[in-house]
């Protein structure tokens, strides 16, 4: 198997290759070194978490209140910066977790994860790699969630790396309609699947793909009412004692940190890398990269433009709190990390300007 798989870094010449190289080096020194002084301390601090304060939001819906007071009641009670529409969650996953139960909506999620690393793994199967293994590290980057947060659930961020998963998985097995609907799902979802959604959407233009085209197309039109009529909700429920959030260069763009490398590595450490010193992040992140630039079949380019979206995004926008972000990009950077050997070893053949036969 590994004499066989090639990767697209077998292509490159010595030059390119040692350029490649030192990118990755200059990278993971570079996330060693902002990782050094320790965690950063957070922007906005609140009374609570965010598991807790979406627990109180679906006991009062459960209990007959209306969404927007019910989410505006807790998140100002736990010290939520209120004045932005974007920390208003939207209401189908906790009006969706409240119509199931705290205890149906756990067992769902964990079959669609469990789905999702199944399918994870088939597809790396099908791009010529390990597929066991790539479920297995699949399975460990989704098991933070589970084993060591009971509220797991209610961690929007968590159900959209899911769906995100089932979604690019879907195409290694050509069911671009599964792929549409769990996109368009996980955006519904929360916003933070837009990126995923427009390159699919981008990815279904430049493959003249008109009927996949137009199933995106009318996910993100209706998404963009959904929001719309959101933001409308969230205004009117606003009120002169909603606070606003503080921090970044520019004012009425909070979210704007350029946190570069070092929000990209605690991102990565909303997994079981969280329980080990940060430069151990700092060094993975790299290597993914290295994978999935490196990973050309089957839905590797997919998973590759997914994962540069996502690092171009990150590394401009969130804040220091915002490291759960990390639960949607780090189930599709283990494909990187499941591709980074035979990457690596093409990297190297490269840079020796050997050159290998493969059957």
């Amino acid at each position: 198997m590994m004499a066989q798989v090639q990767t697209g870094l077998s292509k490159l010449t010595t030059r390119q290759a040692a350029i490649v190289l030192l990118a990755v080096l200059t990278l993971m020194a570079w996330g060693v070194a902002t990782v050094r002084g320790g965690a950063p301390e957070p922007t906005n601090t609140t009374q609570q978490s965010d598991g807790g304060t979406y627990q109180k939001v679906v006991i009062r819906l459960q209990a007959g209140e209306q969404y927007y007071e019910a989410l505006g009641a807790e998140l100002r009670a736990g010290g939520y910066p209120t004045k932005s529409v974007f920390n208003w969650r939207t209401p189908l996953h906790l009006t969706a977790v409240a119509a199931l139960g705290e205890a149906a909506s756990r067992y769902l999620l964990v079959i669609l994860a469990d789905a999702a690393v199944f399918l994870a793994g088939i597809a790396t199967r099908r791009g010529g790699w390990l597929g066991p293994v790539q479920s297995f590290v699949m399975l460990l980057a989704l098991s933070e969630c589970f084993i060591f947060n009971a509220s797991f659930h209610l961690i929007a961020e968590v159900w959209v790396g899911v769906f995100i998963i089932i979604s690019v998985a879907a195409y290694a097995l050509g069911w671009w309609p599964v792929g549409v609907s769990a996109g368009t799902l996980a955006l519904f979802v929360r916003e933070l699947a837009l990126p995923y959604v427009v390159v699919s959407w981008l990815i279904a233009f430049r493959k003249r793909n008109w009927r996949e085209l137009y199933a995106w197309t009318g996910g993100l039109v209706g998404w963009a009412i959904y929001f719309a009529v959101h933001a409308r909700a969230v205004l009117s429920h606003m009120n002169g004692h909603d606070i606003a959030i503080r921090g970044g260069p520019i004012k009425f763009l909070p979210w704007i940190q350029f946190g570069g490398p070092r929000f990209l590595v605690e991102t990565v450490r909303m997994s079981l890398l969280a329980g080990l010193p940060a430069w151990v992040s700092a060094v993975v992140l790299p290597i993914a990269l290295l994978g999935a630039a490196g990973w050309v079949t089957g839905i590797g380019r997919r998973v590759g433009a997914v994962v540069a979206v996502y690092v171009a995004a990150f590394s401009v926008a969130g804040l220091r709190e915002n490291m759960y972000w990390g639960a949607i990009t780090n189930p599709t950077l283990t494909f990187g990390l499941v591709w980074s050997v035979p990457a690596t070893r093409d990297l190297i053949c490269a840079l020796s300007g050997s050159q290998r036969r493969r059957s």
